[in-house]
């Protein structure tokens, strides 16, 4: 399935690096990560996807999660069923070491040559 980064709905990005000291705890993680999305984070309004990707040497993996503004990446947290204990949950995990977050939003764009002439 092929991402568009560039969607217009796509107008901030939250990018959280997760650093970790046992590259085993990159699967407990992703399954906390992927479990709170798939239960409440999708059905906001304004969420457009979440994506995760793990370093080749396993000791980091980072969340690119896209939605339509700001606005509604920070209102989403008002509807958390865990407000404030996410954070918690991810340093918890044995071999988690520690995370970031920044945000984004989108300034530029630059398809591949086959998707901007319309082919695939």
């Amino acid at each position: 399935m092929m991402i568009d980064v560039s969607r217009p709905d796509t107008g901030f990005v939250a990018l959280v690096t997760i650093r970790l000291g046992d590259p085993a705890a990159g699967q407990p993680l992703l399954d906390l990560l992927a479990g709170e999305v798939e239960q409440w984070v999708r059905f906001q309004p304004g969420f457009v996807s979440a994506n995760y990707h793990v370093s080749i040497d396993g000791t980091r993996v980072i969340n690119y999660a896209q939605w339509s503004s700001e606005q509604a990446y920070r209102e989403s947290f008002k509807a958390s069923p865990n407000s404030g204990s996410l954070r918690e949950a991810i340093l918890a995990i044995p071999g988690v070491e520690g995370l970031e977050m920044t945000g984004y939003t989108l300034a530029r764009s630059v398809a591949a040559a086959s998707a901007a002439a319309g082919t695939v």
